[in-house]
């Protein structure tokens, strides 16, 4: 996978991995209410871009409930449940990616080192191209999460954050999403310092 190729509106699709609150006890390594924050701020990008996008999860149990910023924004994404560590394994997940005809798949998810990275590996091992979104996800020590990062690189995967996805597909403050990608930034960023 060539490392320095650009997302765009048009090559690039997204998968939302189990924003859910039942998986906050596990994550030691990023603020809770930060990563609510980013990960409602990147759901908001796949929707500002209308990137076709995948949202992952079942609600209930252990799981909890999704994140109401996630839900409010995510009325563009087909939802998929399953009851496997990698969402490759559910049929409905690979027949609802291979429909979007896209090979740069931009997915994040609470967990970086479990259901993210065994997405990640599957997705690469299917000829998919994932960059994943660290700073939506976390771990419970920054020694997995490290692993899980050097793992999913070497296997080729790219690592980046919601902000400069959101720049990238931009490309230019004078397009009609310019205006957005600032508010984005100025609402949800350290750019923006109102968190």
């Amino acid at each position: 996978m060539p490392y320095s190729d650009k997302l765009t509106r048009d090559n690039a699709c997204v998968v939302l991995v189990d924003f859910l609150d039942g998986f906050f006890p596990g994550i030691k390594t990023i603020d809770h209410d930060l990563l609510r924050r980013n990960a409602e701020a990147f759901t908001r990008l796949s929707a500002l871009f209308q990137l076709p996008t995948i949202m992952l999860g079942e609600e209930g149990g252990f799981r909890g409930k999704f994140f109401a910023g996630v839900v409010a924004q995510s009325g563009h994404a087909v939802r998929v449940e399953r009851h496997t560590p990698s969402a490759w394994d559910e049929p409905a997940f690979r027949t609802t990616l291979a429909g979007f005809g896209r090979r740069k798949v931009i997915l994040g998810g609470i967990s970086l080192d479990i259901c993210t990275l065994q997405l990640t590996l599957d997705l690469i091992g299917a000829g998919y191209e994932p960059y994943v979104v660290v700073d939506v996800s976390g771990s419970d020590t920054v020694l997995n999460e490290h692993a899980a990062m050097l793992r999913m690189t070497q296997a080729g995967a790219v690592m980046v954050n919601w902000a400069s996805i959101a720049s990238e597909i931009m490309k230019d403050w004078q397009t009609p999403e310019g205006p957005e990608v600032g508010r984005l930034y100025a609402e949800f960023s350290y750019w923006g310092n109102r968190i």
